[in-house]
């Protein structure tokens, strides 16, 4: 993984700023960071699929029970929504144990927490003890909320994607109904308010049409008709990364993307010390190396090698 270090060493070689004379190393992790995002929209190399299932994190008690003895089994449900995703395509189960206080259970704890996890129940058993429950409750997931038309992008949960920090454009949304997944038509939001949402509040159903309202990190999406219950969701985002404070930082920049960043950080470096040559000359350079490595990442391929759709 690319590192803070290596960035500015990169940027310092291409200014002979290895003594730093000319540019503060704090303005050149700004640099950076701007380059970094720029790279980011400008390949559309951090692309993302939200999950729509996760892990056990947590149990609740909601009634500690009576009688029990110091050694409940706790059972929580098999994965209810297996995502064919690594590393556990088919799920993995969750384990956990209860803290027993005068016959009372105080606390659950997770041991495992399994992969492959929706709506998951838990079951207290035990030869003594009677009434205990307690609520489950599973990782981030992004879901349409009974009611709920407009979604922010800034509200999409990225938990899962270290490094990334904002969406800023959404190629499409998936919703998860009846154990079928489907994609969503997205209308321009004039058609969207004219032609499409005439029943505020009277309709719910299961959404089947949506638009994009305003853009960059500040967009949103509207689901028409508004969701009757609660649907997984899958949204296929473009992403901006998180900045690089420290060589711990996550760089989610993928390669070969990251060779550009230092020839569009020292045109902005260039521009600041007023050197306009120097400032358009790593412009240049920036713009053959990101098409270039456009060029040797999208390479062509043959859909059907048989002939056939």
């Amino acid at each position: 993984m690319t590192t803070l270090n290596t960035y500015m060493q990169d940027v310092q070689r291409l200014l002979r700023e290895a003594k730093q004379q000319l540019s503060n190393p704090d303005d050149l992790k700004v640099y950076i960071n701007r380059a970094r995002r720029e790279i980011a929209m400008r390949s559309q190399a951090i692309r993302v699929l939200t999950p729509i299932s996760g892990s056990v994190v947590s149990c609740t008690i909601t009634d500690g029970g009576t009688g029990y003895s110091e050694t409940p089994t706790v059972t929580i449900s098999e994965p209810d929504f297996p995502s064919g995703a690594v590393s556990n395509p088919n799920g993995a189960q969750a384990t956990a144990v209860a803290t027993v206080q005068d016959g009372v259970i105080v606390g659950i704890d997770i041991t495992y927490g399994g992969a492959g996890y929706f709506q998951p129940t838990v079951e207290i058993t035990d030869d003594t003890g009677t009434g205990a429950t307690a609520a489950v409750e599973v990782s981030p997931i992004n879901v349409l909320n009974a009611g709920q038309e407009q979604y922010k992008f800034s509200d999409i949960n990225l938990e899962a994607f270290p490094g990334v920090e904002e969406v800023y454009f959404v190629r499409g949304v998936s919703l998860i109904y009846s154990n079928y997944r489907y994609s969503l038509p997205c209308y321009p939001f004039s058609v969207y308010q004219s032609h499409i949402r005439q029943y505020p509040f009277q309709y719910q159903y299961v959404p089947t049409f949506c638009s994009q309202f305003g853009q960059g990190v500040e967009g949103s999406f509207f689901f028409y008709p508004l969701p009757s219950q609660t649907y997984q969701m899958e949204w296929d985002c473009q992403c901006i990364p998180s900045d690089l404070t420290d060589n711990q930082s996550v760089e989610a920049l993928p390669k070969p993307w990251t060779d550009a960043v230092m020839y569009f950080a020292a045109h902005i470096a260039m521009a600041e010390l007023q050197n306009y040559n120097a400032s358009k000359f790593f412009l240049d350079m920036y713009e053959k190396f990101a098409q270039r490595y456009s060029d040797y990442a999208r390479a062509g391929r043959v859909v059907n090698p048989y002939g056939r759709f």
